[in-house]
């Protein structure tokens, strides 16, 4: 099968956000929104993932070829504040997804009602936030590796500080969100959370949770508040650490995007 890879200078060439309409009080413009694209070779309409990484992870380093060999085309991004992203984390950069979905839906070879997301580590929390702010745009979402409210709280902020990660966690993320320090990153991380924001009780796309028992990123408590709240999810929880780097992990993502994206008229899993 022949794959087309190519990296698309512009999703959007002008785009305001929606604040302007009055949801929030000030008003920003996006010059473009870069992504890869990969399309597998078809002769009829595809679905298409969105697939993203963390705050170290770029779109260049997530080819998710099992998910091309399904035919299903992939559009690899950065989340907001990490490599091309056109703004900042917030508690409002989910408003870069309506341009990427806006994008997909003016493409005839996609099927617009057949479009998923996999976001691994801090790009699961932004799948998660898409699948219900977005839900009636996006079929499925993957949280894979991701956090929803425990990971913004100070007293797990400081022990994360002394996990896996090899690196200053609390400084890299707060970088991403537009801080520096671990100071501001404890003072500005509790408005990310979902739960907070009134996010996880709202109705959703279907959503697969995915997270090793042992993570000391992100806490696997996360994992639970999520399955707690809102409508049914699917979950897969490994006896391992952050991301759940197992040799079956991949494969039962896959198979599930597979099932929720592939329709009796599309192409066969």
């Amino acid at each position: 099968m022949r794959r087309h890879t190519r990296p698309l200078p512009e999703l959007w060439p002008f785009w305001k956000d929606r604040a302007a309409a009055g949801a929030h009080p000030f008003q920003f413009t996006l010059p473009r929104v870069v992504a890869y694209l990969r399309v597998p070779d078809a002769d009829r309409r595809l679905p298409i993932l969105i697939v993203s990484g963390g705050i170290d992870t770029f779109k260049e380093d997530v080819p998710r070829d099992g998910v091309l060999g399904r035919r299903i085309a992939t559009l690899a991004l950065d989340i907001p504040g990490v490599g091309d992203a056109p703004l900042p984390g917030s508690p409002y950069a989910e408003r870069m997804f309506d341009a990427v979905l806006d994008w997909i839906g003016r493409q005839p070879r996609f099927d617009a009602e057949r479009v998923g997301y996999w976001g691994a580590s801090t790009g699961g929390y932004w799948a998660v936030k898409i699948a219900h702010t977005h839900r009636d745009r996006l079929a499925c979402a993957v949280s894979h590796g991701g956090c929803v409210h425990h990971a913004f709280e100070p007293g797990w902020i400081e022990e994360a500080q002394w996990g896996e990660y090899p690196f200053e966690l609390a400084e890299t993320l707060a970088y991403a969100f537009g801080r520096s320090t671990f100071d501001e990153w404890v003072e500005y991380a509790p408005q990310l959370s979902l739960l907070r924001q009134g996010i996880l009780d709202q109705p959703c796309a279907d959503i697969l949770v995915v997270n090793g028992l042992h993570d000391s990123v992100f806490p696997i408590s996360d994992c639970y508040l999520l399955l707690e709240h809102g409508l049914p999810k699917s979950a897969r929880i490994f006896d391992a650490s952050h991301m759940a780097y197992t040799p079956a992990t991949e494969q039962i993502i896959v198979d599930w995007i597979a099932s929720r994206l592939q329709t009796q008229g599309g192409n066969p899993p």
